[in-house]
This record gives structure tokens, C-alpha cells and sequence, in this order.
């Protein structure tokens, strides 16, 4: 055996599955090609994760073409962990299925389907916990493809498949998918829901070592089994038969290796079934892509970016441009300005920008609405001793010189009054400013970021900002948009929130009801995450169950009603436009259309300013 394992070079490189098993039926090699076949070896290409275990909250979803095939042997009775206990969910079902993981509270969104059906198609689409997703199980193509928002994760099979993604409940981003391999991983469905742990997934290649392992450990029962024996006790061989190995269809011929009269080992070689058709398939194709799109770079750039700013929750396009943003700001010394209403985060990407940046010195927090008139001057700059009545003997850094190497921090900038706007300009300009009394400048090292949620080109018409000050922190501008039109980002700013408020309080893990999660989606949230925070802070305080329910949650019904008024408001109106243009602007028609009267037809086009039609 060792003088024919002195080519392992040889058979390393050799661009076809090769695996070797010895007397005592253990692997005694296999080749990077064999390990690729059966999935032992894998790299992720674009998409990847760090290693870890589905927690409290994270959302499941579930594609599955035969429950208990190939899914690691799971049982209608393990879908409980997302909340189904439905009776009528067999062995053998194909089913797709997105739910909470350990929440009894929030409903699952789920079908399932009989073997027996013979469907060539299952799909499902739906919105759940604001994630976009849509799980598609193709029988014809032999291919599971589970997308969430824009992204999409795609499995092939030939029998039967256990697909799962899974997004994280506090960070909004794709905690976990599924690969090849997962049997050897013991990351099938059943492993992962019973609390195994999954290994990362990185731009490197990932390997796992079977040398050394028995056969039946690694593969299992089975025809490779039967195969190994029948060549090792009685030196038979097989010529490109079907052999299944771990429930994959594979191409394998097989070898003796023998000396003298002893049987020391049998070689297979091995082809996958789709290596086969792609083949075939290259054939026909005249064109293929052999790069990607320089946007698709750009927006895999961008998505690593914001991945850095973690400390900002959400997951939605305003909330990744906004930390793509926030990262690029980071790596220059501009001033930023930050705007959106109060409560947005504005002080929070402020630290991130100053976290993701090589600055040494400190973050300094100037909340410039909180300082009285007649102090500005000597807070910003400073004073040195006996510049004025009162006057600290040893004099006084201010807020410019203890951010030194570091960031300043100007929340509410246009609360700063007239007078000291002039001053602040001259140190944007020249880089140094004066301290009380001082007839030296001292030099500014720090790097400046503003915030307001005012509008400040407005404050330069009313004459209370100057317009060359505000051309000189907007170098950078960052919006950060509010709650009511992001609300995407929802489930991920509330799971985070109560996380943290759960540490805070040292208390058991709080989860909302669904029907919890339906009033705060409903409501506008006019004070965004601040108000939130709050709101969410008294529900973990009075909720005497690791639930929380709507009565917990403290907002004006009157506003979450308004809202659904407002909508349904909305709606009407586009059904009357939509069916007027449908019956060529005919109130007749119109009317017996929408079956209604005329007088409250008529009634609805003077209510929703529809005139032009009367």
C-alpha cells in the first residue's frame, strides 16, 4: 500500500474523483477533485458567514422536497421549533416553511404538499418580519433556490434535498445556508434545529478530514458499502456504475490494489452527474460569462463596507447606503454632516464613523443645545488661567482640545448662536483657534462631524445659520432617513434594542408576539428609534412572561389607526382612478364598476379632490 500511495502527487492533480480504501475499510486517501464531488471540501464564492448555532429570534426558513429524506431524518414533531404543529404534515411531504425560532408566539408562514401530488413546482412567496422572501422547490430542474430581499441561495440535487437559510434576528443579515456537504458538516436541518453548531463559510477553502475514518462513518449503509466489501473479500470491480454515496448519484469505477495474492485495498474513481451534464451542456453554449459585472463588484464593495459599520442595526437599501456612506466617510478627514429628524441615530453613525476610523484620540459629544449662550466660547476653546473674572486658576481645556487626535462631535450644530458661528468658521478654515485670553493659537487636530435635524438652508434664509459655515461642514453629507420609511429594518432594530435591554436588566430573553410585531409595523414612530427604545424598554419592565404583548406596548391607538385609515384612504382613491382610466373615464360604468350609489360615488370624487372627473 505505501509503494502505491508514493503517487499521491500524482493523484492529487489527477482532474477526476480518486479515493482509496484499505483492508480495514478506513480512507486511506482521497483526492481535492473526490472531496469537491461529495461536498467534504467547499468554498464560497460571494456569499459568506461566520460560524455559530441558530439563537432565540433568528428567523428559519425551510425548503424541503421529502420531509425526512435527506434533512438529517427530521420528523413533522421538530418543525415545533418554528412554531408548526400542524397534524397533517407527513413523512415523505414536500414543504416550504419560514418561522421564529423557539417564539410560540408569532405565527409561521408555511405549506406543504403530498409526495403523492407529483407537483413539478412548489413556490412561495411572502413578506415576513419585512424580509422579502420567496422559496421555490424546481422538480423538473432538480434545483431549491431561497432568496431574501436581493439575495439569493440555490441548491441542486437529484433525489431529495434539505435547503435552509437563516437570517439573524438581531443583525438583519444571512446568518447561516445551506451547501453541499452539510452530512458530513451534521449540518442538516434536524442537526441545526436541535442546536448543532455550523461551521463558517469563507472565501478559503474548507476541508474536513476523512483519512483515517471507516466508511460507514463518513458514508454510511449503502451501495458504496456493499461495493468496498464485495472488492476487498472477494477482489470483484465495477466499470462506470450509479453508486449512491450519501444520497448523492455518482459515476464510479473501481480498482484492486493487491500484492501477490493479497487484497490491500480497492481505488474508485468517481464523476459527479452534474460534472456529466455540464459538459454536455458547454457544448451547446456559445457564450458564457466569464466575469462578473463591474456593478455587481461595486455592490459587493459596498456591501462589505457597511458590514463594517456594525453598530448601525438594519438591513434595508436606505440603511446599507447610509453605512456604506458612514464607512467611506471613516477613511478621509472631512467634515461630515449628518441630518434626519430626532431620534434617527444621528450620534450613534457619529461613534461608528469615529470607530472605523484610524483616528487615536477621543470621541467628544457636543451637544450644542445644552450649553448656555454665554458660555459657548469658553467650552469649545477653552481659557487659559486669569483671562477673566472667575477664571480657573489652572485655566480650562475645551471640548476642541480634549478631542485632540481624535473627533468632535457637534450635535445640533444650528443651535450654535450667531456669534460663535463666526469663530467656529475661522477654525474649519485655518485649522486652529484661540483660547480665552490666549494670544496664541493652538493648532486643531481633531477631525469634525456636525448633525442637526433641522433644515439648515432654511435657518440661512431665516438668518439664524450662516450660509459660508454651512459650506463648510456640508463637505460630507449623510442623511439617515426615519423609522416610517424604513420599516424593513424593524425586526432587526427591535430584536437589538431588547437584547440590549435584556443585559441591561439582567432578566430572561423577551420575544414579541406577532401580533405585537403588527402594532409597532402600524405605527409611524414620529420620535424613530428613540421613541422606540423607549416604548420597547417599559414593555421588558411590566411584561411579566418572556412574551411581549400589544397591551405592552405604550403608543396612541388613535395613531396606529390613523395610519390604516390613511391607507385604506389611499387605496380607495387609486381603485376609483384605476377603474375610471379601465372604464374610459365613464361615471356610469365607473359607478356600476365599484358598486356603489351615485350619490356616494360622487361623494368620494369631491372627497378625494377628483373633480376633472365629475
Amino acid at each position: 500500500m505505501n509503494s502505491i500511495m508514493s503517487t499521491n502527487n500524482l493523484l492529487k492533480v489527477i482532474d477526476q474523483g480518486i479515493m482509496v480504501v484499505d483492508q480495514s475499510l478506513s480512507f486511506n486517501f482521497i483526492n481535492d477533485k473526490a472531496k469537491d464531488i461529495l461536498g467534504i471540501s467547499f468554498k464560497s464564492d460571494d456569499q459568506h458567514h461566520d460560524g455559530g448555532k441558530i439563537e432565540l429570534g433568528d428567523i428559519i426558513i425551510i425548503a424541503d422536497n421529502r420531509l425526512g429524506e435527506d434533512d438529517g431524518e427530521m420528523t413533522p414533531k421538530d418543525l415545533s421549533y418554528i412554531n408548526i404543529k400542524d397534524k397533517r404534515i407527513k413523512h415523505g411531504d414536500a414543504l416550504i416553511a419560514i418561522g421564529v425560532y423557539q417564539n410560540p408566539s408569532i405565527k409561521p408562514h408555511y405549506k406543504s404538499w403530498r409526495a403523492s401530488d407529483a407537483h413539478i413546482n412548489y413556490h412561495l412567496v411572502t413578506t415576513y418580519m419585512n424580509f422579502d422572501i420567496e422559496v421555490t422547490i424546481d422538480e423538473l430542474n432538480k434545483k431549491m433556490i431561497i432568496k431574501v430581499n436581493d439575495q439569493v441561495f440555490s441548491m441542486s440535487y437529484y433525489y431529495s434535498i434539505g435547503h435552509m437559510v437563516v437570517i439573524d434576528g438581531k443583525l438583519g443579515h444571512i446568518k447561516f445556508y445551506q451547501s453541499k456537504g452539510y452530512s458530513y458538516r451534521k449540518e442538516s436541518i434536524k442537526d441545526l434545529l436541535n442546536g448543532h453548531a455550523f461551521l463558517a463559510k469563507q472565501e478559503k477553502e474548507v476541508q474536513f478530514d476523512i483519512i483515517g475514518k471507516n466508511v460507514q462513518e463518513v458514508l454510511g449503509q449503502g451501495d458504496f458499502l456493499d461495493i468496498v466489501k464485495m472488492g476487498l473479500e472477494q477482489g470483484r470491480v465495477i466499470r462506470n456504475q450509479v453508486v449512491e454515496m450519501n444520497g448523492r448519484p455518482l459515476i464510479s469505477s473501481s480498482y484492486i490494489i493487491d500484492e501477490g495474492n493479497k487484497i490491500n485495498g480497492v481505488i474508485f474513481k468517481i464523476e459527479s452527474l452534474s460534472d456529466i451534464h455540464d459538459v454536455l451542456k458547454l457544448r451547446n453554449d456559445v457564450v458564457k460569462e466569464i466575469i462578473k459585472t463591474e456593478e455587481h463588484i461595486r455592490e459587493k464593495i459596498r456591501n462589505n463596507n457597511a458590514q463594517i459599520m456594525t453598530g448601525m442595526a438594519g438591513n434595508s437599501v436606505y440603511m446599507r447606503q447610509v453605512k456604506h456612506l458612514g464607512y467611506k466617510a471613516s477613511q478621509v478627514d472631512s467634515t461630515v454632516l449628518i441630518t434626519g429628524e430626532s431620534g434617527t441615530g444621528k450620534s450613534l453613525l457619529a461613534k461608528e464613523i469615529h470607530r472605523a476610523s484610524s483616528k487615536k484620540g477621543r470621541f467628544i459629544h457636543v451637544n450644542c443645545g445644552a450649553i448656555p449662550d454665554n458660555l459657548f466660547e469658553s467650552e469649545l476653546f477653552g481659557y487659559v488661567k486669569g483671562s477673566f473674572s472667575g477664571a480657573l486658576n489652572t485655566g480650562k481645556e475645551g471640548y476642541f482640545q480634549l478631542a485632540d487626535q481624535g473627533t468632535i462631535f457637534l450635535d445640533e450644530i444650528g443651535e450654535i448662536p450667531m456669534s460663535i458661528q463666526s469663530k467656529l468658521l475661522h477654525v474649519l478654515q485655518e485649522k486652529a483657534y484661540y483660547k480665552i485670553g490666549d494670544v496664541k493659537p493652538t493648532l486643531m487636530n481633531a477631525r469634525v462631524i456636525a448633525a442637526t435635524n433641522i433644515d439648515l438652508e432654511e435657518a440661512i434664509k431665516n438668518n439664524t445659520f450662516r450660509q459660508d459655515l454651512y459650506y463648510r461642514i456640508n463637505v460630507f453629507p449623510i442623511h439617515i432617513p426615519p423609522i416610517r420609511d424604513r420599516k424593513k429594518d424593524l425586526y432587526v432594530l427591535i430584536n437589538n434594542i431588547i437584547d440590549n435591554l435584556v443585559k441591561k436588566f439582567n432578566c430572561e430573553d423577551k420575544q414579541l408576539s406577532g401580533h405585537t410585531f403588527d402594532k409597532i409595523m402600524n405605527y409611524d414612530w414620529p420620535g424613530n428609534v428613540r421613541e422606540l427604545e423607549n416604548a420597547l424598554e417599559r414593555a421588558v419592565i411590566i411584561s411579566e412572561t418572556n412574551i411581549i404583548y400589544p397591551e405592552h406596548i405604550n403608543v396612541k391607538e388613535e395613531s396606529v389607526q390613523m395610519l390604516l385609515k390613511d391607507l385604506l384612504e389611499v387605496t380607495e382613491k387609486q381603485a376609483i382612478i384605476d377603474t375610471l382610466e379601465a372604464c374610459n373615464y365613464n361615471n356610469k360604468i365607473t359607478m356600476r364598476k365599484l358598486g356603489i350609489s351615485k350619490s356616494a360615488y360622487y361623494e368620494k370624487l369631491k372627497k378625494y379632490d377628483l373633480h376633472e372627473f365629475r
